[in-house]
């Protein structure tokens, strides 16, 4: 395929499009004292806030035991179902510093500090428990059970020295029983399950079910906890890969993917990015949130299946750089940057730190020359820089994820199936180039996206503009809408007086990722400045960040790539209007392979019959200043 290299001012806006670190926004939800994705809400006492669910029955919420407003099956609880999944991976994407490290039972007249405290199962609390701050307003308590939680009639939570009840969530992988007479201050939520406050309660925190009836006991009082939340959490929605990692093409935005055989989920679970199979079913996700779409059998999973052989061929040819570690991994280890390989099968367990010595594209793969295995709760911890997008695990057979396991990175299966077991949690993907895919009451994301602070019209994921011959290309990605009526494409000169180049109609509610495009065919000579108008059924509008193209009919033409890929040699044309420019062809080692000067005008070939098989890299510079970069491929 050809592919033209523009000499362009080229700016993608995301959202958002930076790694960075905020307070816990609970976005919709910020109003809501109970809420649950799946389950009937039912209230016998008092309760302040407003209340709702994705597909369940609400009672009892009448003034004047009840002040707030109801949401039932709209737009708000499908907003709320995806804020509630976000907000469940950033509070489980907070460090544990208390890991398995406290007795599953609290309480008893005990007096704990700040801290995320981890519970392999089930967990309860009776008697009296003090949360004690240090003087810290901003201290977090985030208590994490494995399993269901109960407390005991008449338990107590006393927070002490600064300690604010919106700090606090109880976390339970199941359901959440509250004794009678029992005062709690924290959010409670269950990850599925029901979620029951016992009669004459007082709970100063919010009530968050995934998936379970919500009940309030008769005499019982709920009140949203007052203050700003200060929880950190993590921002980001796009992670750019280690160059040599670049390699996943479409397949990049699938959570999970298979090239043949099925996709099944066997409970309620959570997915941020898309799922396809290009050969089998795709089962089990009616109750599940996805925020992404589904594909089977179609152009888009024909073209990820061709995207997945490449990916692993490409990560197959790294070359490897351990090779004297033992099969199995974990057990509190913390390793550096490096190609991993086993010559057979290989496991994780327990923990393990990938240390990234502060370079974000430090990389880690993985190799197994067999089957890989994680057990129940092994762990993956990034730190000092390493980010998700630049560790792969790949199997040469199947690949299995325990229960309660904490993975980072792409999980590939060569040739087997790829599965998680139950309450998995994994920032990557799982991928199989001829199995199934199994998941099962998990989370799964591509990254962690965002919670806004409020309902917007749109959630825009991407708005570019790019040269198409003589004409301008726009497109832009929305992963949901809300009341959106229709776009207008508005261009300017001077990033002051816009005017509107095309109308598209929106999808008005939707809650599937959808693209975009229209076509400038009456570009102006020079910089352009677009950018997005988005308008609601009530007439109110939006507008997103400006991206600039610099267009020239005469030389919007640099360089032009024939075949690419290519098996023997390829063939580069530049045009003439380049001065003093070099180019240079190098390998994902950074060593080059190829290099000219003065190439303006020129047309010269590259032979491949000493070079590997692989990704190469060009760099094209004019003045000493680089222009353009593209990739090559000799496959």
């Amino acid at each position: 395929m050809k592919k033209h290299l523009i000499n362009a001012l080229l700016f993608t806006f995301l959202l958002p499009n930076l790694l960075f670190c905020q307070a816990l926004e609970l976005g919709t939800l910020s109003s809501f004292e109970a809420y649950t994705g799946l389950g009937a809400a039912t209230n016998s006492g008092t309760f302040s806030g407003d209340v709702g669910t994705n597909n369940g029955i609400v009672s009892g919420f009448v003034s004047p035991s009840f002040t707030g407003v109801i949401y039932n099956s709209d737009t708000v609880t499908v907003q709320a179902r995806f804020d509630l999944l976000k907000v469940y991976i950033h509070l489980n994407d907070v460090f544990v510093t208390y890991p398995g490290t406290h007795a599953p039972a609290f309480g008893s007249g005990e007096t704990i500090t700040p801290g995320v405290y981890s519970i392999a199962g089930a967990g309860s609390l009776a008697g009296t428990i003090t949360l004690d701050g240090g003087g810290d307003p901003d201290a977090v308590f985030i208590l994490k059970f494995g399993g269901a939680f109960t407390t005991a009639v008449g338990s107590t939570v006393v927070l002490s020295n600064g300690t604010r009840a919106c700090n606090i969530f109880w976390i339970a992988e199941g359901a959440i029983s509250v004794g009678a007479s029992s005062v709690l201050k924290g959010a409670l939520f269950s990850h599925p399950g029901a979620l029951t406050l016992g009669a004459n309660c007082n709970i100063e925190g919010r009530m968050f079910a995934s998936e379970g009836a919500i009940t309030i006991g008769a005499g019982s009082v709920a009140v949203i906890p007052t203050g700003p939340i200060t929880i950190p959490a993590t921002c980001s929605a796009a992670c750019s890969s280690a160059p040599s990692l670049d390699v996943l093409g479409s397949i990049e935005g699938f959570a999970l993917f298979t090239s043949d055989g099925a996709v099944s989920n066997t409970a309620t679970s959570g997915i941020i990015g898309d799922i396809g199979s290009n050969l089998g079913a795709i089962t089990g996700f009616g109750t599940s949130t996805l925020i992404g779409a589904m594909y089977t059998a179609d152009a888009i999973t024909a073209q990820a299946k061709t995207d997945l052989d490449l990916a692993y061929s490409q990560l197959s040819l790294l070359p490897n750089t351990e090779l004297g570690h033992a099969p199995a991994f974990g057990s509190g280890e913390t390793l550096n940057e490096g190609v991993y390989y086993i010559g057979g099968a290989g496991s994780l367990a327990g923990t393990i730190t990938l240390d990234g010595q502060n370079n974000p594209n430090a990389v880690f793969v993985f190799k197994f020359n067999g089957a890989f295995s994680a057990a129940a709760q092994s762990k993956v911890i990034l730190a000092n820089d390493t980010r998700r997008c630049n560790v792969f695990w790949i199997s040469e057979g199947a690949a299995n994820i325990g229960a309660f396991s904490y993975m980072k990175g792409t999980v590939l299966a060569h040739g087997g199936a790829c599965s998680m077991a139950a309450n998995g949690n994994l920032e990557g993907r799982l991928l199989s180039t001829a199995g199934a895919i199994g998941f099962s009451t998990g989370v799964v994301y591509t990254h962690p996206l965002c919670v806004q602070s409020s309902i917007l019209p749109i959630e825009l994921l991407s708005f570019t503009a790019k040269i198409n011959n003589a004409n301008i290309q726009l497109d832009w990605v929305t992963s949901t809408e809300h009341n959106n009526d229709y776009f207008n494409v508005e261009r300017s000169v001077d990033i002051v007086n816009f005017t509107s180049i095309d109308k598209i109609n929106g999808a008005g509610n939707s809650i599937q990722t959808l693209s975009y495009s229209i076509i400038d065919n009456e570009p102006i000579e020079g910089i352009s400045y677009y950018r997005l108008k988005q308008t609601d059924y009530n007439g109110t509008t939006s507008y997103s960040s400006n991206i600039a193209v610099e267009f020239n009919y005469k030389n919007h033409f640099i360089v032009e790539v024939y075949p690419n890929p290519f098996s023997n040699e390829t063939v580069f044309h530049t045009s003439e209007n380049l001065k003093n420019a070099s180019l240079i062809v190098y390998n994902s080692n950074s060593e080059i392979v190829k290099e000219l000067a003065n190439i303006a005008g020129h047309s010269f070939t590259l032979n491949c019959k000493n070079l590997n098989r692989g990704v190469y890299f060009t760099s094209l510079s004019q003045n000493g200043v680089i222009i353009s970069t593209d990739k090559l491929v000799i496959k």
